[in-house]
């Protein structure tokens, strides 16, 4: 049993990592509501996956899928969100 009990916390250790993630700027408000509005129905995507021009077509597309939801998404939330994705794209 002693054995075992350092690779079952090595385990819950690794497993509890997983799931963090870092983004840019954390503070900004424009992080918050990213991690805040884009966790509502997926995970968070990294911020650096799409260029700023992808980003705004997902924006376009997740802004439907959330007024289909009956989710409420101000066009001010959006802009921050886009240029908060803008400013950190790849």
């Amino acid at each position: 049993m002693l054995k075992v009990l350092p690779m079952i916390l090595v385990s819950v250790f690794l497993i509890s990592c997983a799931g963090t993630q870092t983004i840019p700027e954390p503070e900004s408000p424009g992080a918050w509501l990213y991690q805040e509005r884009c966790t509502k129905c997926h995970g968070l995507p990294g911020v650096t996956r799409h260029t700023p021009e992808q980003w705004d077509h997902l924006l376009v597309m997740m802004s439907g899928f959330m007024q289909e939801r009956g989710i409420e998404f101000p066009d001010q939330e959006k802009e921050l969100i886009r240029d908060y994705l803008h400013r950190n794209a790849k």
